[in-house]
């Protein structure tokens, strides 16, 4: 029994994944979609990485290190606003789109793994504008403007980095169910709500600096939050640093986010049952 549970769970999470690709790149040619995927995530990062330049400048200080603190974090930001935003928006997609949510819950696997698979779809597309912006954008400012990475690829700690990255996808999955969660309750809320999210996340969690310039006690917000151990590691990784300390928070927050998660997401599921929310359109 526990084996064809496991099955139909790996299964639900293949398929998830697969169609999360197809609707995903399937509304244009591979060329616009490459571009699409590829220019996007730059732009931000070559913007953030301006707003450093153009501050170094007013204040008359540039210094590699603040550079690399900068741009790693907006570049590897990109995998919880890609993931959180798309699974925020998966409901409406799903419920209102497509109309398809209502076959999906009453299929023997349930929801959680469909979602889950659509997570990884939107992960394996994050890494993509991770790979390229990373490329990019080290290319552009160290050429332009002499900003460059002190980055030794000798010197990396590649189990760590790699490590780093199903750990944080896990956590961001996590956060998304909790935000599709919402959504599957309410109506209209699925650009807002995601926007937002990210948005606190970009202020809190270190993406451009650290979380102990933020007021007490927000900062310990900023301090508990997944996302910023996982920013740290990928640091500190990058340069060959300990990443011990932040690889255990990071775990530890991760496993919480999950805990957390699926309890919010089946307390929620009950309630939409009972509204009747599962297969109802914003129209009504």
């Amino acid at each position: 029994m526990l084996d064809v549970y496991a099955s139909r769970v790996v299964r639900a999470v293949a398929q998830g994944v697969w169609l999360g690709w197809k609707v995903e790149s399937n509304w244009t040619n591979p060329f616009v979609f490459l571009t699409y995927l590829i220019a996007k995530p730059i732009a931000s990062v070559i913007l953030v990485g301006l707003v450093f330049v153009i501050g170094s400048s007013v204040s008359g200080i540039s210094r590699d290190d603040l550079f690399f603190y900068t741009f790693t974090g907006a570049v590897f930001f990109i995998y919880p606003a890609t993931i959180t935003i798309s699974l925020a928006y998966l409901v409406h997609e799903d419920r209102a789109k497509y109309e398809a949510l209502k076959h999906i819950y009453i299929t023997p696997s349930s929801l959680k793994p469909y979602i889950v698979g659509r997570g990884v779809a939107s992960a394996i597309n994050a890494s993509v504008s991770v790979a390229v912006s990373m490329l990019v954008g080290s290319i552009i400012f160290s050429h332009y403007f002499a900003l460059h990475l002190p980055i030794d690829a000798s010197s990396i700690d590649y189990p760590a980095l790699i490590a780093s990255i199903p750990l944080g996808v896990a956590a961001f999955i996590s956060l998304g169910m909790i935000l599709y969660a919402i959504n599957l309750v309410t109506f209209k809320l699925q650009y807002s709500i995601s926007e937002y999210t990210t948005g606190i996340l970009f202020l809190f969690s270190g993406v451009v600096f650290p979380p102990s310039m933020l007021p007490y006690p927000v900062s310990l917000i900023g301090e508990a939050l997944p996302t910023t151990h996982f920013l740290n590691v990928v640091r500190a990784s990058l340069l060959g640093y300990n990443v011990y300390g932040s690889m255990v928070y990071l775990l530890l927050s991760t496993i919480l986010m999950i805990v957390v998660a699926l309890i919010f997401i089946n307390k929620v599921e009950s309630i939409a049952r009972v509204k009747g929310t599962i297969d109802r359109k914003a129209e009504y």
